[in-house]
């Protein structure tokens, strides 16, 4: 009984000595065995966050890519055309500040109002194109309406 175990123990080790031989006869990549069946979604577009240190037109992407920082964001394809647009960021306000902005720019105005009122020169009220007087200061006072005179009888 005792030679039958060490005679099975010794296959076990010439197969396990086997397989490490085969192991380190194998190549060393891994070969991926695995079929990707899904089409990519010509709809999907990634999205990064672009560094600043980061240029757009140097950046290799695989996928419509969508890149954003604090004041730009890019749309890169994958041949490489380019779309840019500038990005203000908007911070949400309460309505005391909305207020307050609404009565600045009313002050505003007013100011511009009465800065500009005191720019323009001071014009006449009216003028006078006609003189009833010759150059002499002689005015001649003659009627301007049609009358007739009147004799008054006794």
């Amino acid at each position: 009984m005792n030679n039958g175990m060490v005679e099975n123990w010794k296959r076990q080790r010439d197969r396990i000595d086997e397989m490490i031989q085969n192991y380190q006869s194998m190549p060393q990549n891994p070969i991926n065995n695995f079929i990707n069946t899904q089409t990519p979604n010509k709809d999907l577009i990634e999205w990064r966050i672009l560094n600043e240190n980061e240029e757009v037109d140097n950046l290799y992407v695989q996928n419509k890519t969508l890149f954003i920082n604090d004041n730009l964001m890019v749309l890169k394809g994958v041949d490489g055309k380019l779309e840019k647009w500038e990005i203000k960021k908007i911070f949400p306000i309460d309505k005391k500040d909305e207020k307050i902005n609404q009565l600045e720019d009313e002050i505003k105005k007013l100011k511009e109002m009465i800065n500009n009122e005191h720019a323009k020169p001071i014009e006449p009220v009216g003028e006078c194109n006609k003189s009833n007087a010759d150059d002499d200061g002689n005015v001649d006072r003659k009627p301007k309406g049609n009358s007739k005179s009147i004799q008054k009888q006794d």
